[in-house]
């Protein structure tokens, strides 16, 4: 790790000053140097990498919030001036730096409802201005309807074509001012869905629907979905997963063998292991995420958490993204899904895509291999 004058850390002080102490706020990930750069291009977010301080969940809501707020009112100027293009690109800056406030509050505070307010509101104005590149749709999961985004691939007209389905993390939000990297798959001839799903965005905060341990269930109810349009390839559908989805996109090839490939950064076999105790600032936000009380009952709960027993019947093609360096999720855990997947016809590891930087390059390797394994473009 370098510093901003370019001097090479001490790596056991660079250690304590990442790490300072247990039940720190927002998960552990309030430290500028684990989220944003201060040579950051854009002169908004490198305006507060300059002033938020770090493991202060106050000073890092109130920093984003108050980035939020500007590009709002400056997106309302343009709408009064009929710059209806530009007026879109700064409510979408605004909904991205409120997803950024919003994304470490706890269950218990206060301002949590009301700043995801303000995510959907900006969101939904900046794509009243213009044509969205998505469909909003709805899809059946046990008596609810999760709201997902489908991004239509570039294909020929009436092409049945492949579909990624993204399964997030334990930070995923659906809505947000950036594509949630569904342009590269669509440019590859790829449809492609995100889901606010259980654990994640509003179907966490608004409905209370916590993140289950067999994540198959929720891969089948948007798998009946996909199946049934009629653009859709059923024989070609891969799942891709990020952070805690390093767990739940592997765990639901296990089960959903409609699934044809499975690409994961931040690869996990057994979440106790792995991120619970690997990384105890993030306990309390897990015991959220799946619906515990109090951190005995989450531990006790994420055990359930595991792929021991199940590897095995992952029999698509996988591909275990990891960072050997990673803070946050254990890269062993990476390595023993990698093994004990033994019977996935067509499996690797990829270095560089776990929690930190992640390199372009790796990025659209994973694109890539998608397109490859699910024969896009033919």
């Amino acid at each position: 790790m370098v510093d901003q004058g370019g001097d090479v850390f001490d790596k056991d002080a660079a250690e304590r000053a990442l790490f300072p102490a247990s039940g720190l706020p927002g998960g552990g990930q309030l430290e500028v140097r684990m989220e944003i750069s201060a040579n950051h291009p854009d002169p908004d977010i490198r305006w507060v990498a300059q002033r938020v301080k770090p493991y202060n969940l106050q000073s890092w809501y109130s920093e984003w919030n108050a980035m939020a707020a500007k590009n709002e009112e400056l997106a309302g100027g343009f709408v009064a001036q009929q710059r209806n293009v530009t007026a879109h690109e700064f409510y979408l800056r605004a909904a991205d730096f409120y997803r950024r406030a919003l994304v470490y509050l706890p269950d218990t505070d206060s301002r949590m409802l009301r700043t995801y307010g303000k995510l959907q509101e900006t969101f939904d104005k900046a794509w009243s201005l213009v044509p969205a590149p998505f469909e909003r749709v709805k899809i059946p999961y046990e008596g609810y309807l999760l709201e997902a985004l489908f991004f239509p691939g570039r294909g020929r007209a009436g092409a049945r074509l492949p579909v990624v389905y993204n399964y997030g993390g334990a930070d995923g939000i659906l809505l947000r001012g950036e594509d949630g990297g569904a342009g590269q798959y669509v440019r590859r001839g790829m449809h492609f869905i995100d889901v606010d799903g259980p654990g994640h965005g509003g179907a966490l905060r608004e409905r209370k629907l916590y993140a289950p341990p067999d994540s198959e269930r929720i891969a089948k109810a948007v798998i009946d979905y996909l199946v049934a349009r009629p653009d859709v390839d059923a024989d070609r559908i891969g799942l891709h997963g990020s952070s805690m989805g390093g767990y739940s996109g592997p765990r639901c090839a296990t089960a959903e063998k409609r699934i044809k490939a499975v690409a994961v950064w931040s690869g996990a076999y057994d979440l106790v292991h792995d991120i619970f105790d690997y990384y105890p600032p993030i306990q309390d936000r897990l015991r959220w995420l799946i619906g515990a009380n109090d951190l005995p009952q989450a531990r006790e709960r994420i055990k359930e958490f595991t792929l021991e027993g199940r590897a095995n019947r992952i029999e698509c093609p996988l591909l275990v993204g990891y960072s050997h360096d990673d803070r946050v999720m254990d890269p062993r855990g990476a390595l023993k899904l990698y093994e004990m997947a033994i019977n996935s016809p067509d499996r690797s590891m990829l270095d560089g895509v776990g929690h930190g930087e992640k390199r372009f390059d790796r990025r659209t390797y994973i694109a890539d291999w998608f397109m490859k394994q699910l024969k896009a473009g033919r």
